[in-house]
């Protein structure tokens, strides 16, 4: 098993097995004051062995700061069941598509990472940075 794809991003839905990203791929982000909401979501396309299917997994996604501290963490369990499992070719895997929103406060400005666990095994990070921007008069950051 093995996460292939993970994008922070502000919308994720998915239908038929597939991921709708808006607004994927985020870097960066930008707030006037902290704490701050943090209101985006994660996009994960974890591959799965059709060994691995039969078992309940364990997923963790763990919010850390730049000093290495938790800010927050997601604890969930999910099973993979694929009736088309049984037409893949050998070494095949199967592909299970994850949303995972967050409606948490960032504490302060400063560089974060989701850590991604598996079954106890990290398998990616998805880092970041919290922005402290200013609002001129116009209203356009500066």
């Amino acid at each position: 098993m093995r996460v292939d794809c993970a994008l922070l991003c502000d919308a994720v839905t998915i239908r038929e097995g597939l991921l709708h990203i808006l607004g994927g791929g985020i870097t960066r982000a930008n707030r006037v004051s902290f704490p701050a909401p943090l209101n985006m979501s994660l996009a994960l396309r974890i591959m799965v062995h059709p060994t691995e299917t039969q078992d309940a997994h364990k997923i963790q996604v763990r919010l850390m700061n730049e000093d290495g501290a938790d800010v927050a963490q997601i604890d969930g369990e999910f099973q993979h069941s694929d009736p088309s499992a049984k037409d893949l070719a050998l070494g095949e895997e199967s592909a299970m598509a994850l949303q995972i929103g967050f409606n948490l406060a960032l504490p302060k400005a400063g560089a974060y990472s989701f850590e991604i666990l598996i079954d106890g095994v990290h398998q990616t990070s998805v880092p970041f940075r919290a922005v402290l921007v200013t609002i001129d008069e116009g209203g356009k950051e500066e």
